[in-house]
């Protein structure tokens, strides 16, 4: 047996490690921060993990690693566990623990594990898992490694167990890397939108400093705030002045820049929001000077010429540079004073937007960064994206809308930019179609990967009026809704930031009142139960009845995402459902109540669902695993 002296504590809830992450469970139920049953000399930690069997077969508790396995020489895997089983009710297949090793893109055609037994019922034991001497196989090289460890609870053949498991201190011999945008997991927060350049000079009324706190007085549970590094959706007027590359008053355009005096303004704000304990996370339009929005007025038209003479006469005409250098002035002064940036507009920036990201990276290699490129939406069996219809009874709006999720959408992202359906396509914020389609996926895993070799944090950044940050816009949400979003993103270690809108420095007085509310039931501990999602009447799909309860509609079902990689869920409950390969033979069977499905197993390619209602109907789906 190795020594497990070298091993790095992967996963313990008492500390708060999260170095691996959760992916999902089958055969029964995962909860964390459980009280310990019984601490004692083996484990001291007074919260841990919880697995609840539910008597089904394949038992699993799944975790992604943040560093795939490439290498199994000396290698052990450890953690502690406790089963709810008597001694004497151990027999020679339900006191197993069995800890494998795979890579998520391959499924189960190249798993290696290792098995272990409880010797004794209701107390703690220890378990090291070794690996040493395993020769990797080639296809799991290729495919990057092993990007997961499962953990299986009793033999899969031992059906009907209903027992109980609690485990703690996952411990591994490769260190993993914590995800950059880990800081912002079970975190909910706000937008502090604050002016740049001229327009923060012509704003000298307005109560900055008051403004972000009153954020920390009156919001305590508040995690996060995003604000700026450039003015909301413009890429040419700065929060700072100075720049150790360019004067940028002088050889550019003054109207660029606040006044030495006001570009303490932000300094100010964000020494407010960290003695607070709070994240700050900056938004930058990545877009650069010379991306004009909205009307052009002469400050924006000298911009426009200015910045054209600078780059062309100081860069021989390369724009992209010119921009990435007058950007790492600010990121170089930011640098050690916030935790991260959102990046907007990032399809206009000029240049390489992968010289652009490694320039942060090199910077602050410790900041997380979101991009706005693209969305993802939920996409129907035959890979057609789903429209909503109709929203409600008094749905007077005919326009169709397409239904956003979250997803690692590119190699750059620590967390999702979290853009909802765009406002202006018809789509609301607090859309019922996200909360039935979207956020089951974010509860399913809170992270997301783009091609295997980091995760991403799912995050919603919602507008919380019509327009984003109009304040003579009507109010979307109210309290309760808002608490439901809330609750459903950080209950599962996703992160939200309301859009809030800025008056005067301030936010915005109806929308504080319903940030005090939110707050106010987050402090509370236990935190107070959020009513339940239910559909509005009147709401329905292109396609779909005004009833999706009735036996006619089950043909109405669909399925997503699609392609799939891990899970996939359809849009009602089904009695039952089995899947086949291209050669027609039964590869998975579900036969519990249930809309989600984890798929994780199967090998890439084409598969086909058969879903069953309680009449007995069936609805066909073709589905392709990644």
């Amino acid at each position: 047996m190795s020594s497990i002296t070298a091993q790095q504590t992967w996963y313990e809830n008492s500390s708060s490690i999260q170095n691996i992450h959760f992916n999902t469970a089958t055969g029964g139920t995962f909860i964390t921060n459980e009280a310990n049953l019984e601490i004692n000399g083996l484990n001291l930690n007074t919260t841990v993990s919880k697995f609840i069997r539910n008597g089904e077969a394949n038992p699993t508790i799944s975790f992604d690693l943040t560093n795939p396995i490439t290498d199994l020489s000396s290698y052990t895997i450890s953690l502690k566990a406790y089963t709810t089983l008597a001694t004497s009710a151990f027999n020679s297949t339900n006191n197993s623990i069995r800890l494998s090793l795979r890579n998520s893109s391959l499924g189960a055609s190249a798993v290696t594990f290792d098995q272990s037994l409880f010797t004794e019922g209701d107390t703690w034991e220890s378990f090291t898992f070794n690996f040493d001497g395993i020769t990797i196989p080639t296809a799991v090289i290729l495919a990057g490694g092993y990007d997961q460890i499962v953990i299986e609870l009793a033999s899969e053949n031992e059906t009907a167990l209903t027992s109980t498991y609690y485990i703690d201190t996952i411990s591994g011999y490769s260190e993993q890397t914590v995800p950059l945008a880990a800081i912002l997991s079970g975190s909910w927060g706000v937008r502090f939108n604050l002016h740049g350049g001229i327009r923060l000079d012509n704003d000298s009324d307005y109560d900055w400093i008051g403004g972000a706190q009153e954020i920390v007085d009156n919001l305590p549970a508040v995690g996060h705030i995003i604000t700026n590094f450039t003015h909301p959706a413009h890429g040419y007027f700065y929060t700072l002045r100075d720049n150790p590359y360019v004067d940028i008053a002088n050889e550019i355009h003054p109207g660029m820049v606040p006044s030495l005096e006001n570009e303490q303004i932000i300094l100010d704000v964000i020494d407010v929001f960290k003695n607070a304990g709070k994240k700050v996370i900056l938004y930058v339009n990545g877009a650069g000077p010379s991306r004009i929005q909205g009307n052009v007025d002469a400050t924006e038209a000298g911009i426009v010429v200015g910045w054209e003479n600078y780059y062309t006469t100081n860069f021989a005409g390369d724009e992209g540079l010119a921009w990435q250098t007058l950007a790492r002035g600010f990121f170089e002064r930011f640098n050690g004073l916030v935790d991260g940036y959102w990046i907007d507009n990032v399809s206009n920036l000029p240049g390489d937007l992968n010289a652009f990201i490694a320039m942060i990276r090199e910077v602050d290699p410790d900041a997380a960064i979101a991009t706005n490129i693209t969305k993802s939406y939920v996409k129907d069996e035959n890979g057609d994206n789903i429209y909503v219809d109709s929203d409600a009874t008094d749905d007077e709006d005919p326009t169709d809308y397409k239904v956003f999720f979250l997803e690692a959408n590119d190699p750059y992202m620590d967390f999702t930019a979290g853009h909802p359906t765009p406002l202006g396509q018809g789509a609301p914020p607090n859309s019922w179609a996200y909360e039935e389609f979207s956020f089951p996926l974010i509860t399913e895993n809170p992270w997301s990967s783009y091609d295997g070799s980091k995760l991403a944090l799912k995050h919603y950044f919602a507008p919380i009026r019509q327009r984003w940050s109009v304040a003579s816009t009507d109010l979307i949400f109210e309290a309760e809704q808002a608490y439901r979003f809330i609750r459903t993103f950080t209950d599962a270690g996703a992160t939200i930031t309301w859009s809030t809108t800025i008056t005067d420095g301030l936010i915005t007085d109806d929308e504080m009142a319903i940030m005090q509310d939110l707050n106010d039931r987050m402090m509370q501990f236990p935190k107070p139960d959020y009513e339940p999602y239910v559909r509005p009447e009147g709401a329905f799909l292109v396609g779909e009845t005004l009833s999706i309860d009735s036996n006619e509609d089950f043909n109405k079902l669909t399925l997503f995402p699609n392609p799939v990689k891990q899970n996939f869920r359809l849009s009602k409950e089904i009695a039952s459902a089995i899947i086949y390969n291209t050669t027609g033979q039964k590869v998975l069977e579900f036969k519990s109540h249930q809309a989600s499905f984890d798929v994780s197993l199967l090998n890439k390619g084409v598969y086909f669902l058969k879903a069953y209602s309680e009449h007995s109907k069936i609805q066909l789906f073709k589905f392709i695993k990644q």
